[in-house]
């Protein structure tokens, strides 16, 4: 296996020195800063909201959410301890702030997050969830009346097309409306290689 195939691998659930290595290429990826970016304006946030990410990888989102939410908090879950050190290293100072909190979990046993949540957000990381419909059961449990959950997908694989985009943004609304969220959109914006997604939808 070449180094590549061997960092590719540990974008599911980072860990080790490739781990590491992928998170780097995570943080600084230019396509990987215009996805969050996008992802971050989808959640539409106000200062005073409570958002969750689930999947936060080296933090770059959550960075670009405490930027906007001075005055609510910013929650972040991940199941790899490689992104937790990362993502902790990067925000720092809000952390500290006591208005950004990262834990290491995955949202299948998420623990109480101490109330509900306005907005949720997942990128490029819902298709590694188990039971995804169980999973945005829970999430939409959490969240209060009329909280919104975003999810953003930008294929990575080898060869990827924009019709393997579609596919995710059909198949991610599909799985929305099965656990009970309503009013859903995709969204879709253009990039290189191929198009990003962003499902959304309302508790």
């Amino acid at each position: 296996m070449d180094l590549w195939s061997r960092i590719a691998g540990q974008f599911g659930r980072p860990s080790g020195i490739f781990g590491r290595l992928a998170g780097v290429i995570m943080a600084n990826r230019s396509s990987n800063l215009e996805r969050n970016t996008w992802a971050v304006s989808l959640l539409e946030l106000k200062s005073a909201d409570r958002v969750l990410e689930i999947g936060f990888g080296p933090g770059v989102a959550i960075q670009k959410m405490s930027e906007i939410v001075t005055d609510g908090i910013v929650w972040g879950i991940d199941h790899s301890a490689v992104m937790l050190e990362q993502a902790s290293r990067r925000n720092h100072a809000v952390i500290s702030e006591g208005r950004v909190k990262l834990l290491l979990s995955s949202v299948s046993d998420a623990p109480d997050l101490g109330g509900s949540l306005d907005k949720v957000l997942d990128i490029n990381s819902f298709q590694f969830w188990d039971s995804p419909v169980e999973s945005l059961q829970k999430v939409r449990r959490v969240l209060r009346d009329g909280g919104r959950i975003v999810l953003v997908h930008q294929p990575r694989k080898p060869g990827a097309k924009e019709r393997d985009t579609d596919d995710a943004g059909e198949r991610f609304a599909r799985y929305l409306r099965e656990a009970g969220f309503r009013d859903i959109a995709i969204k879709k914006r253009e990039m290189k290689p191929v198009p990003a997604v962003g499902v959304i939808g309302f508790k």
